[in-house]
């Protein structure tokens, strides 16, 4: 009888990366590791008590492969330029193993962590830049490269190697011009489209407006005719500027003379709606500070929102309510072509005036 094989682990692990750079991890399965040996299952767990602890050898044996793969690039300068470079070009030649490293749950990044920890090193050397630094450009390329070598492992013509040379160039000369200059970066965030009026701008609010809002909306005399109460403190107001102005169609009323947000104007779609409307309808809002009143700017500014209403969001039918005693809210209204329905409700879910009748006005669209 031939005297069996004796199947290392060595041998096991190298017929399972080879299984995984040809086919993908989901084709590793004791049953096509043992095809691929020749062999039954048995001799698999003579060296491993199950699939879990061979795949954890598997996953050790692939990182080194990038590992060694990356390693020189420590050599280069800038190191981090060479590291990118060298990571996209794996992806494209490996993309097997890229995706299992990189993109499968039970991959690890651990040996290309590892590599990239020594390219900031490198870079805080050589570039004089201090441990915080060096952080900082380390946080901001990395995802930068792996989302760079996801698109290329997904797509391997993509982008020429020179054009990933020249955007991973891009990135950290730019990433190091910031680090020396000293600034802060701000936190750009996507905000409504600004509309722009003879008077005034109409632009999503700022955290820094709080201390604006709070002086005009702590007033007694504004926020009860609108339906809230009034704010009582600036911390109060950025809160509310944080998770109540944040929402879909709320614009700070800006006007152009001071920079200063005086008012705001807006829309409530169907489903935050106070009254029961249509999926295509939606109901308007506003309120401008005391010391600005019978000056024209809510009538300006609301004219700016239904324009937007109709024409940019599509709206076909735009609602309005007001407080019988706050009568100059319905005069907006009306210069605006809005018109009176004669049908007064209650809006429940206003925090002052929720069981007054307010009388309700409508406009549509006109071809």
């Amino acid at each position: 009888m031939p005297k069996q094989v004796q199947f290392t682990k060595e041998i096991i692990i190298k017929a399972a990366i080879e299984i995984i750079r040809s086919e993908g991890i989901e084709a590793l399965t004791a049953r096509s590791l043992s095809k691929k040996l020749g062999c039954s299952v048995a001799p698999l767990f003579h060296k491993y008590s199950n699939m879990e602890e061979l795949t954890a050898d598997v996953r050790k044996a692939a990182g080194k492969i990038v590992y060694d793969y990356l390693a020189d690039a420590v050599d280069y300068e800038p190191a981090f330029k060479e590291f990118g470079v060298r990571l996209v070009r794996f992806s494209k030649e490996e993309p097997n193993l890229f995706h299992y490293l990189f993109l499968d749950k039970n991959g690890s990044t651990e040996y290309a962590d590892a590599i990239a920890k020594d390219c900031l090193v490198q870079t805080k050397s050589s570039f004089e830049v201090t441990e915080e630094q060096a952080l900082f450009i380390y946080a901001q390329i990395w995802p930068f490269v792996c989302g760079l070598a996801q698109l290329c492992n997904k797509n391997t013509e993509i982008y020429t190697d020179e054009c990933i040379s020249r955007m991973l160039s891009t990135q950290f000369q730019a990433l190091m011009m910031l680090t020396k200059s000293g600034r802060e970066v701000e936190n750009i965030k996507p905000g409504l489209k600004v509309l722009e009026t003879g008077r005034l701008i109409l632009r999503s609010w700022r955290e820094t407006d709080a201390e604006a809002l709070f002086k005009y909306a702590s007033d007694p005399d504004v926020g009860p005719r609108a339906g809230w109460p009034p704010h009582e403190s600036v911390e109060e107001s950025l809160e509310i500027i944080r998770n109540v102005f944040s929402a879909e169609g709320m614009w700070a009323v800006e006007l152009k003379e001071t920079g200063e947000a005086i008012g705001c104007v807006g829309y409530l779609p169907a489903s935050c709606s106070n009254l029961d409307i249509d999926n295509d309808q939606c109901e308007v809002g506003y309120w401008i500070a005391k010391p600005y009143w019978n000056n024209g700017y809510c009538t300006e500014a609301l004219l700016a929102v239904v324009d937007h209403c109709f024409n940019v969001k599509g709206f076909t039918v735009l609602w309005g309510d007001y407080f019988p005693e706050n009568p100059a809210s319905g005069r907006v209204m009306e210069k605006c072509g809005f018109v009176d329905t004669g049908r007064e409700t209650v809006c429940p879910n206003l925090e002052v005036g929720s069981d007054k009748p307010v009388r309700v006005l409508k406009l549509e669209y006109a071809l």
